[in-house]
């Protein structure tokens, strides 16, 4: 008799043992897929804070189209492209183009510093030049190459071609609010916009009241028919 009630206590100790593991493993599982997509958002927010800081200088240079009536013929009216630099860094190789024709350039464009080409003279009476086939070129301080266009989008410099012509698709730069001092028509220096602080990720929660639940009320199955079979088959 006591053989019988050893390998029942035995089939019960094991079946409860595999509900611990099953429930242990699903919890383990889950817990894995939390923090893999965790450590994957976490991921993003870095890559997309490495692109931003890419584009806080370039989006600092601002691109401008105007015109005065000319002093030299009456009737007439000159335009200009202007560039200004509002970052607190050099811009280097500025070229001016209109229509993909080189207008004039700089080897250095200072932080605070303007740029002026001038456009040919239009009559008063003609239509004025579009600003859509004006941008600016120019290198950051980081070595990158970029072309300003006159809707505000910036295009990179595809790397390692040596090619002019061979830029990257239009990305969005980032908007801010128009510097003061290039609305007054004296543009200055300014500091980098500050890299917002990623927020820190809580720690991974520990298993919960209710994952433990199958497990404690397993063992306390386990030790009910426990026992029982020894009070009913040894007493």
């Amino acid at each position: 008799m006591i053989e019988v009630v050893i390998a029942v206590l035995g089939a019960v100790v094991g079946a409860s043992a595999l509900v611990v593991s099953i429930a242990g493993h699903r919890h383990n599982v889950r817990q894995a897929g939390r923090l893999a997509e965790r450590e994957r958002r976490i991921e993003d927010r870095e890559r997309e804070a490495d692109e931003r800081e890419k584009l806080v200088q370039s989006s600092m240079l601002h691109v401008t189209m105007a015109g005065s009536p000319s002093v030299l013929a009456d009737g007439y009216t000159q335009w200009r492209l202007e560039a200004v630099n509002t970052s607190n860094q050099p811009l280097a190789q500025v070229t001016v183009r209109y229509d993909g024709v080189r207008l004039d350039g700089r080897e250095i464009l200072p932080a605070g510093g303007r740029f002026t080409a001038d456009l040919p003279m239009t009559s008063a009476t003609g239509a004025p030049p579009s600003p859509l086939l004006g941008s600016v070129e120019f290198t950051d301080t980081s070595g990158r190459r970029w072309r300003r266009l006159a809707t505000g989008r910036l295009q990179p410099r595809a790397d390692g071609t040596g090619d002019e012509a061979d830029w990257h698709a239009p990305v969005p730069p980032i908007v801010g609010p128009l510097p003061v001092p290039l609305f007054r028509g004296t543009p200055s220096g300014g500091p980098y916009p500050q890299r917002a602080a990623q927020p820190k990720s809580p720690p991974p929660r520990p298993l919960s009241e209710r994952a433990h639940r199958p497990a404690v009320a397993a063992v306390i199955v386990v030790v009910a028919a426990a026992v029982y079979l020894l009070v009913r088959y040894v007493g």
